[in-house]
C-alpha cells in the first residue's frame, strides 16, 4: 500500500502540474484573444474622445487608463504602454508624430497644437507664418495650408484664402499684400485655427452654435441679395450696351453722326458718364451693384473669421477633430496614425464628409463665374468706352499733327526765302558800304582841294586888299587938279 499511495502522489502531481499548465495556457490564450479583440474595436473605432495623456519617459509596463467600452458590460480600462506602442508602430516619422503614443483623441490633439504653435512660431517672418497655416499662391495655382483644407463650405474657404491675396485679372498674378497685412492676417489666421482646436478639445455648445450659424447665414443672405441684384443689372445693361454698340458702329462707319442721346444716356446709366462732374456721376448702375457685392462678399469673409464655430454634439466634436487631424500632413505614416487614432470608421466618415460638401463648391462657384461675368462687362464696357473716346482723340490729334506739319513746312518754307533775302540784303549792303566808303574817301579829297582853295582864295583876297590899300595911297598922293 505504501508504494501505491506514492505512485497515487506522484500522479496527482503530475495532473496538478498538466492543469496548471493547461490553465495557463487557456489564460494566455485568452489574453491574447482579448488583447486581438482589443486591436481590432481600436483599428476600427480607434480610441476614446477624453482622456490623460501618456506621460513621458513611461516604462513599456506602465499601465495606461484607456476607458475603451468594447461591449455591453465590458470596458477596458487600462493597458500596458507597450499595447499602443505596439498599436501606433510605423508612424513615428510623420513631422506631427510622437514617440510617445496617444491615449485619447483629446490628449493627441492637445499635444498637435502645441506641436503645432511651435512650427508656427518658428517660421522667420508673418509671410511665412501665413503661407504655412493659410497657403499660398505657385503661379495661378493655390496650393492651401491645413486652415483652407478645414474649412467646411466655399465662403469659408474664400475667406481664408483672401487673408494670402487674390488673383488679379487679365494678369493672373496675386495681389501683393501691403505693407502690415501679412503681420494682420497671420494673426487673424491663427486665431482661426485655434478656434478649430478649441471646438474639437472643448465640450459642445449648441446655443453658442446656433448664435454664430445665424450671423454667418444672415451675411448669406446679404451677399447672395446683392449677386441676384448684380446679374439683373448685369441682363440690363447687357441689352443697353447692344444698343449704343450698334448705334456707334454706325458713327464710326460714317452712316449717322453722334450717337443718339437716348441710347447714349441708357448706356451712361450702367457704366458711368465719362463727362462727370464728380466721383459719383462717373459711377453707374454696373459698378455701384458689383461694390455692393464686394463689400457683401468682405463682410461675409469678416463674420467667418470672428466666429469659431463650436461644436454642436460630441458627434460634430469628433468630426472636427478627425478631419483636423487628417488636414495637417497628407504623408501616409500621419494618415495612417491619424486612422489609428480615430478609429477607420471615423476616418472614412471623415472623408465621406469632405466629399459631400463638394456640392456647395459647385455651386458657390457657379455664382462666382456669375459675378465675375458681371465685373468683366461692367469694366469691358468701360474700356470700350474709353478706347472709343481715345480713337476719337486719336484721329483728332492726327489732324493737329498734320496741320502743324504742313505750317512747320509753310514756316520752313518763309523761312528760308527770308535767308535769301537776308543774304541779299547782305550783299547789297555790303556793295552799299563799299560805294559809300568810296564816295567819303572822294568827298574828303575834294573837301581838301576845296579848303586849299579856300586858303588860295584868301591869300588873294588879302593880296587884293593890301593892293587895294596901295592904290587908295597912290591916289592920295597925286596932285590935285585946278
Amino acid at each position: 500500500m505504501k508504494l501505491l499511495g506514492y505512485v497515487l502522489l506522484l500522479l496527482n502531481v503530475f495532473a496538478g502540474a498538466a492543469v496548471l499548465y493547461l490553465a495557463s495556457q487557456s489564460w494566455a490564450k485568452r489574453q491574447e484573444q482579448s488583447a486581438n479583440a482589443l486591436r481590432y474595436y481600436l483599428v476600427n473605432n480607434g480610441l476614446s474622445q477624453d482622456g490623460p495623456a501618456v506621460s513621458g519617459g513611461a516604462a513599456d509596463d506602465s499601465p495606461v487608463p484607456l476607458g475603451v467600452a468594447m461591449g455591453q458590460g465590458h470596458t477596458v480600462e487600462q493597458v500596458p504602454l507597450k499595447f499602443l506602442k505596439d498599436h501606433f508602430k510605423g508612424t513615428e516619422g510623420a513631422p506631427y508624430s510622437d514617440a510617445a503614443p496617444p491615449a485619447s483623441r483629446v490628449a493627441e490633439l492637445t499635444r498637435l497644437k502645441a506641436k503645432f504653435d511651435s512650427l508656427f512660431a518658428g517660421k522667420s517672418t508673418d509671410a511665412e507664418r501665413l503661407a504655412f497655416l493659410v497657403g499660398a499662391y505657385r503661379g495661378t495655382r493655390f496650393i492651401p495650408g491645413p486652415l483652407v483644407l478645414l474649412a467646411d463650405n466655399f465662403d469659408e474657404r474664400q475667406a481664408y484664402k483672401a487673408l494670402t491675396g487674390e488673383l488679379q485679372w487679365p494678369l493672373g498674378r496675386p495681389r501683393a499684400l501691403r505693407a502690415g497685412e501679412p503681420q494682420g492676417n497671420a494673426k487673424k489666421a491663427k486665431e482661426v485655427f485655434d478656434a478649430k482646436f478649441d471646438a474639437a478639445i472643448g465640450k459642445a455648445n449648441p446655443g453658442q452654435y446656433a448664435d454664430e450659424i445665424a450671423k454667418i447665414e444672415t451675411a448669406k443672405k446679404a451677399l447672395q441679395d446683392a449677386e441676384v441684384a448684380a446679374k439683373r443689372v448685369a441682363d440690363d445693361q447687357t441689352a443697353a450696351a447692344a444698343a449704343y454698340r450698334a448705334e456707334m458702329d454706325a458713327v464710326l462707319a460714317g452712316k449717322q453722326r453722334e450717337v443718339g442721346p437716348e441710347v447714349q444716356a441708357r448706356f451712361f446709366e450702367f457704366v458711368g458718364d465719362p463727362r462727370g462732374a464728380n466721383a459719383n456721376e462717373v459711377k453707374g448702375k454696373s459698378q455701384i451693384a458689383v461694390e455692393k457685392v464686394t463689400a457683401a462678399a468682405d463682410q461675409l469673409r469678416a463674420t467667418i473669421l470672428t466666429t469659431g464655430l463650436t461644436a454642436y454634439d460630441e458627434n460634430d466634436r469628433k468630426r472636427r477633430g478627425t478631419i483636423l487631424m487628417q488636414s495637417l500632413d497628407p504623408s501616409e505614416v500621419w494618415q495612417k496614425r491619424v486612422a489609428l487614432t480615430v478609429g477607420l470608421s471615423d476616418y472614412l466618415a471623415g472623408v465621406q464628409d469632405r466629399i459631400g460638401r463638394q456640392p456647395d463648391y459647385s455651386t458657390r462657384l457657379q455664382r462666382l463665374g456669375e459675378y465675375q461675368t458681371i465685373r468683366f462687362f461692367e469694366s469691358y464696357d468701360r474700356a470700350k468706352e474709353q478706347a472709343r473716346d481715345l480713337d476719337r482723340l486719336l484721329v483728332r490729334q492726327t489732324e493737329i499733327r498734320e496741320a502743324l506739319e504742313r505750317q512747320a513746312a509753310k514756316a520752313m518754307e518763309l523761312l528760308a526765302q527770308r535767308k535769301t533775302q537776308r543774304d541779299s540784303a547782305r550783299t547789297e549792303a555790303e556793295t552799299t558800304e563799299t560805294t559809300v566808303t568810296g564816295l567819303v574817301a572822294s568827298q574828303d579829297a575834294v573837301e581838301k582841294e576845296l579848303f586849299e582853295l579856300q586858303n588860295r582864295v584868301g591869300a588873294m583876297l588879302r593880296s587884293n586888299f593890301d593892293l587895294e590899300d596901295q592904290v587908295v595911297a597912290a591916289e592920295k598922293q597925286l596932285p590935285t587938279k585946278k
